[in-house]
């Protein structure tokens, strides 16, 4: 799998080097249409919303919020397109311009955890909630052996979510905690979090859901 980069203007040059290099080569690589056209729609979008969110005179709570949906939709598509391309296809220059990383040797799988991220929201900063977590196993807030990383989905306003197709997607972190900004029109309004473990193979349980209210 690919390494993303984590400071964010690195990761914005890659995003469009991996495209166009992509789009040069999809044929080769077997990227289906499908997926070429969902690519190049959010690129389009992070474009458009990375500078204004990242731009002093232009960036604004719901900018940033959706330059982060923005981001996470990004990976999720490149993702599925790596896991996608078979390995014997991939050349120097493919691993290199994509940074896939040569893996050595078959490995056998690993299996997703049984435990659960046990999500804490500390709620007491102004328009904003930092989000952190523990493995409800070993009580630590380092991710279980198997574990790639864990996904945040959310929920603002109404009532408490029962089902995940309630919830937002907000971003697949490898380590705590995570802050997340709002809109001021959204002050007073309770927020609902639900977490799970993901790895290659897979995802694993939910943990328990956690809440927070957004401080005006």
């Amino acid at each position: 799998m690919a390494t993303f980069e984590r400071m964010e203007s690195l990761l914005n040059t890659y995003f469009n080097v991996a495209v166009a290099y992509i789009l040069v080569n999809f044929t080769r690589l077997g990227v289906s249409v499908a997926n070429k056209a969902t690519l190049i729609a959010e690129l389009a979008t992070w474009n458009n919303i990375y500078p204004l969110a990242t731009t002093k005179a232009t960036s604004t709570a719901a900018n940033v919020k959706d330059k982060n949906i923005s981001k996470g939709k990004m990976k999720d598509i490149l993702r599925l397109i790596f896991g996608d391309i078979l390995t014997s296809v991939l050349t120097s220059t493919d691993r290199l311009t994509l940074k896939i990383p040569v893996v050595g040797g078959p490995h056998p799988s690993v299996p997703m955890s049984d435990s659960q991220p046990i999500g804490a929201v500390d709620d007491s900063y102004r328009l904003a909630h930092k989000i952190s977590y523990t493995d409800s196993v070993s009580g630590k807030k380092a991710k279980p052996h198997g574990v790639e990383g864990c996904e945040i989905w959310q929920k603002i306003g109404g009532t408490a979510p029962v089902s995940f197709s309630e919830l937002l997607f907000l971003e697949t972190i490898t380590k705590s905690p995570l802050v997340i900004s709002f809109e001021g029109t959204q002050a007073g309004s309770k927020v609902w979090y639900w977490m799970r473990w993901v790895n290659k193979n897979g995802k694993g349980n939910w943990g328990p859901t956690s809440e927070g209210t957004i401080l005006p």
